[in-house]
């Protein structure tokens, strides 16, 4: 792929009426503070062409958004793109405070200890109403770790990596 780096920022999940219209998932906040005539990104299949839509109109519903974008106007079109991840180039993200981080540039990172104990890797991020949970992949288990600042000690994101003190028990069985 060549360009600007695309980053995911909802997935589509149905349809939503006859006129074309798709209900979305957002991935945090970047997709709700879209207005029209925004591009958004995404691929008809993995590793096919990619499509360009052009948004018409947005409005919350629930935890979802519903969308209407210029180039899919009935069903049957939206049918087609049901399930694919919309994507916008990295350049539109609003910019972030200090310690805020979008998902993307966390999911990958190395995880430790403060003492240099290797966790695993950040394979997802789990949102909850208080605080957000680190999935992290450790071997043939996953660790779930709090993303507080009592434990997230450090994001290093040009070493790779997240430094942390888990709490006491945390780690009893690695």
């Amino acid at each position: 792929m060549n360009g600007p780096r695309l980053v995911p920022v909802g997935k589509i999940v149905r349809t939503h009426g006859l006129r074309g219209a798709l209900k979305i998932f957002p991935y945090g906040e970047t997709l709700g503070l879209q207005k029209p005539g925004a591009k958004f990104h995404l691929y008809s299949s993995p590793g096919n062409k990619e499509l360009v839509l052009t948004l018409v109109s947005l409005r919350p519903q629930g935890r979802h958004c519903v969308a209407q974008f210029a180039e899919v106007q009935d069903i049957d079109a939206a049918q087609r793109v049901v399930e694919r991840e919309i994507l916008v180039p990295e350049e539109c993200l609003a910019p972030t405070g200090e310690g805020e981080y979008y998902h993307y540039q966390l999911i990958g990172l190395r995880v430790e200890t403060a003492a240099g104990k290797d966790m695993g890797v950040l394979r997802g991020i789990i949102e909850t109403g208080g605080h957000d949970v680190y999935v992290v992949g450790h071997s043939t288990t996953e660790i779930l770790i709090p993303a507080i600042a009592e434990v997230i000690l450090e994001v290093d994101l040009q070493g790779g990596r997240i430094i942390i003190e888990p709490p006491e028990g945390l780690c009893d069985d690695l």
